[in-house]
């Protein structure tokens, strides 16, 4: 009975120790994919199914994630792609539940700052466009986001302190009207 406890408790605990792997613990140990299987134990009787397969790239950049549900069935599916300064340059993104399908396309600059996202529906059509401005010194100015048509959404705007952490976030609609306001106070030793 004592065996059985902890081999059940092994097999309910893997999954949580496995996504707890870091980029860095995935790069130094050279992991290539990682596959977790779910086993529940209802009435007695044990029921294993994959519940989820991920990819990674030498660099330890996430390259495919598969979710699946208790039949097989893919429920969820990302992928991503990298360019050789290692910035996310194209991801993917497929949701059963949510009924998300959707790709998008990151550009940077000669800082790798990320300066544009064009996310497009599962027929290549653009749903938005967003641009993003930074300061000299590296911190995000702004993002302005677009629909498909050009026509501006909002425009979110950053302040930071003389340490450079974010102290406020203001989100401005298409009239330049205030919709929120996010603010971040810090304390320091």
């Amino acid at each position: 009975m004592m065996k059985t406890f902890k081999i059940i408790s092994l097999l309910l605990l893997l999954p949580f120790v496995v996504f707890c792997q870091g980029k860095k613990d995935v790069k130094k140990n050279k992991i290539k994919t990682i596959t977790v299987w779910q086993t529940d134990i209802a009435n007695g009787e044990s029921t294993s199914y994959k519940e989820s397969y991920e990819e990674y790239d030498k660099n330890g950049n996430p390259t495919a994630l598969i979710e699946y549900d208790k039949n097989g069935t893919v429920t969820k599916k990302e992928t991503a792609k990298y360019d050789k300064y290692l910035n996310k340059i194209e991801e993917t993104q497929f949701d059963l539940k949510d009924k998300i399908n959707v790709k998008k396309i990151f550009k940077y600059n000669a800082k790798n700052e990320k300066i544009e996202e064009v996310e497009y529906n599962s027929l290549g059509k653009i749903i938005k466009r967003t641009t993003i401005t930074y300061k000299l010194n590296g911190d995000k100015a702004t993002e302005t986001v677009y629909n498909a048509s050009g026509e501006l959404i909002k425009k979110i705007q950053y302040s930071y302190n003389a340490k450079h952490l974010k102290t406020e976030r203001q989100t401005l609609n298409s009239k330049n009207v205030l919709k929120s306001l996010k603010k971040w106070s810090y304390e320091y030793h």
